[in-house]
């Protein structure tokens, strides 16, 4: 229904009386202009009044952003019209009117007065939501320290009380929940879980921030209560408002941290503060938990030592290739911490970093390729950083576990391929020298015993019989040469007795040097 107001042409509200989606009353001064704003349009016929009286009217009702003015008259000037028009007329028609004409004038008023007017609350609603979120980030990080600056931006952000607790609201497992998502999504999300905060209108939550990606800060003005333990009350009542009525509305779980009551707004950083320290122990709680800071004994604190001690213990057992017993000290690691109600998670954190760090120098240490461990060694430190709970942890350092053995095997498949490999590239090209397993040993630097043991997993063969047969073979070509006597030859192949290099021979080979070379002068004949 569209309100109007006619003055000064009464024939004009006779015919318009009748029409449908229109009030129409008749206006009998100009000079109550508060009264006159309750109209939507305004018809106003110029004759007879003084060109002073409606100026004075026109910037009165500016100030108002309301009504739509059309004047009326039987002629207008070029120079009437532009200053009308500059003080705020919609719309200046000469008399008579045609009806039909003027309808449509007037609905399309009333439309631009309605576009104008969602504009104006966008406008006051972004101006409110900026001074609301400015203040909110100011009282969070204890930026301003000013008690009455505090008031008047209050006042600014429609505050009926200033705040004096906080919520830090978390959307659990949100890391996976917009994994490989674009901004699109995760804004999506955000604004469910929104919504569902917005839904249980609750009076007391003064102020909501989004303070990073995947956390919430409420800020709550909660009455004065008689009892300080009231407060503590009254806020977790309030969490678990929210927490069911998130549940209820999405799929999503949260973790609300809650941090004290501060009567005084300058201290609500604190407040904040607590909310975040709080919300670090969802690490040791299931999703969906609500944990007040007053809940915790964080002064309270454990034999960190024994817990690094244990780490190092950890990561010898890797160094050592017992994935049984690393699997073993991880588990009384884990059962401890689980079972402690003092740890603090992010020292906990940290002792978990260093035992990622210990576990890939002893993987490298072990024969893992550095190209493949650093940057599994980065990936792991960021994935730390997004894991909630210490069940998640604990899956992920036995993932890491597996994954490191894994490339240490192949590692170690690969040095030791690579060590044989330059141990019978040396022998075949120093046979003829004194060579013995420590010689070769410290040539690759390799232990005698590790060596023999690679060796003949590599070759089948022992590494003595292994040289042994390969100055066989040479002596058999060089028995070939009748230039040269079996003492040369036994010199020349790597032995300093010619009997010994005989006895040798005649074991491997069946018959005496001498012999083997007559066998073969016949067949050659």
């Amino acid at each position: 229904m569209i309100s109007l107001g006619v003055y000064n042409q009464p024939t004009l509200y006779e015919r318009l009386w009748e029409q449908e989606n229109f009030h129409i009353e008749v206006i009998k001064a100009l000079t109550d202009v508060a009264t006159l704003s309750k109209f939507d349009l305004l018809l106003i016929n110029l004759s007879g009044l003084e060109e002073e009286k409606y100026f004075y009217f026109l910037k009165k009702l500016r100030k108002l952003d309301k009504p739509k003015v059309i004047f009326l008259s039987e002629t207008f000037s070029f120079e009437l019209v532009k200053k009308l028009m500059f003080y705020g007329t919609y719309d200046c028609l000469t008399l008579p009117l045609n009806i039909p004409d003027l309808l449509t004038l007037l609905t399309n008023a009333y439309t631009d007065l309605k576009r104008e007017k969602r504009r104006k609350r966008k406008r006051e609603a972004y101006e409110i939501q900026s001074i609301r979120a400015s203040l909110a980030y100011d009282l969070l990080h204890g930026n301003t320290k000013n008690a009455k600056e505090i008031w008047e931006r209050s006042q600014l952000a429609n505050l009926s009380l200033i705040p004096n607790t906080v919520l830090l609201l978390r959307i659990d497992h949100f890391s996976k929940l917009v994994e490989n998502k674009g901004e699109l999504w995760k804004n999506s999300l955000r604004e469910e879980v929104l919504q569902a905060i917005n839904y249980c209108n609750l009076q007391d939550v003064s102020l909501k921030v989004l303070v990073n990606e995947q956390k919430y800060a409420l800020l709550l003005s909660l009455p004065v209560q008689l009892e300080e333990e009231k407060y503590k009350v009254l806020a977790t009542e309030y969490a678990e408002k929210i927490r069911e009525e998130i549940n209820k509305q999405t799929n999503y779980t949260v973790t609300i941290g809650i941090g004290n009551y501060y009567e005084d707004a300058r201290n609500l950083h604190l407040s904040y503060q607590e909310s975040e320290y709080a919300q670090t122990y969802r690490l040791f709680q299931a999703e969906n938990s609500i944990i007040h800071i007053e809940d915790l004994d964080y002064f309270e604190t454990p034999e960190y030592d024994k817990y690094k001690n244990k780490i190092q213990e950890m990561t010898n057992k890797f160094l050592l290739g017992d994935v049984t017993a690393v699997h073993a000290i991880w588990k009384e690691i884990y059962r401890s911490v689980a079972t402690h109600s003092h740890f603090q998670p992010e020292e906990f954190r940290l002792q978990v970093l260093d035992l990622l760090f210990s576990l890939s120098k002893s993987a490298m240490q072990n024969g893992a390729n550095p190209k493949h461990i650093m940057p599994l060694q980065i990936k792991h430190a960021k994935e730390l950083h997004e894991i909630e709970s210490l069940t998640e942890i604990d899956t992920w350092i036995k993932a890491i576990v597996h994954e490191y053995s894994a490339y240490v095997h192949e590692g170690h498949n690969e040095q030791v391929l690579k060590s044989v490999q330059e141990v019978l590239q040396f022998v075949e090209e120093h046979y003829d020298e004194d060579i013995g397993l420590e010689t070769i040993a410290d040539r690759v630097d390799l232990s005698p015993n590790y060596l023999s043991a690679i060796f003949k997993q590599t070759t089948g063969r022992s590494y003595i019989d292994y040289l042994t047969e390969l100055r066989m073979k040479k002596a058999k070509e060089k028995l070939q040469d009748l230039s040269l006597t079996v003492y040369e030859i036994a010199e020349a192949i790597g032995y300093s007795s010619s009997q010994y290099f005989s006895r040798v021979f005649k074991k491997h080979i069946g018959m005496t040097p001498s012999a083997y070379r007559n066998s073969v002068l016949s067949i050659k004949k």
